[in-house]
């Protein structure tokens, strides 16, 4: 048993339940934000256009959906993301997976500024792997 009364690494995931938590929240935040496009909530916001993903503008084109929204929905799951992230440094009992938490937060992040033409792919992909081998070092120093 560990200093956690848990017996080991695997049981330590399984009851990981702020996981859980994170993943309803974060699917509740997409689901509206595709409702918000579908029935245009937004339309008065002034938001950025969708400039990556054109295959998305096929796909849903015909059901004149908002676009927009598609930026703020990845930037709104990647700062769902940043609030477990905090969660877990501050709370020593949640203090596992950060390699993995540190490299989708920048995920979504990079997808949101790259999606909404704040940044261009040459900038984005070596973003990436420098965020990559931040979250490997940050999740490595910050594990016990």
């Amino acid at each position: 048993m560990d200093d956690l009364g848990l017996r080991d690494r695997d049981e330590v995931l399984v009851n990981d339940r702020l996981a859980a938590v994170v993943w309803a929240v974060m699917l509740l935040w997409t689901g509206t934000c595709l409702l918000a496009g579908f029935n245009h909530w937004v339309a008065d916001w002034h938001l950025p256009n969708l400039v990556w993903f054109p295959f998305l503008r096929d796909w849903l084109g015909k059901y004149a959906f908002d676009f927009r929204v598609t930026p703020l929905l990845l930037l709104g799951n990647a700062a769902i993301l940043a609030l477990e992230l905090i969660l877990r440094v501050a709370v020593k009992r949640y203090r596992h997976n950060l390699t993995a938490l540190i490299m989708y937060m920048f995920i979504f992040l990079g997808l949101a500024v790259g999606s909404s033409g704040l940044f261009e792919p040459v900038i984005l992909i070596p973003g990436f792997f420098l965020a990559l081998g931040a979250s490997v070092l940050f999740g490595t120093l910050l594990q016990k």
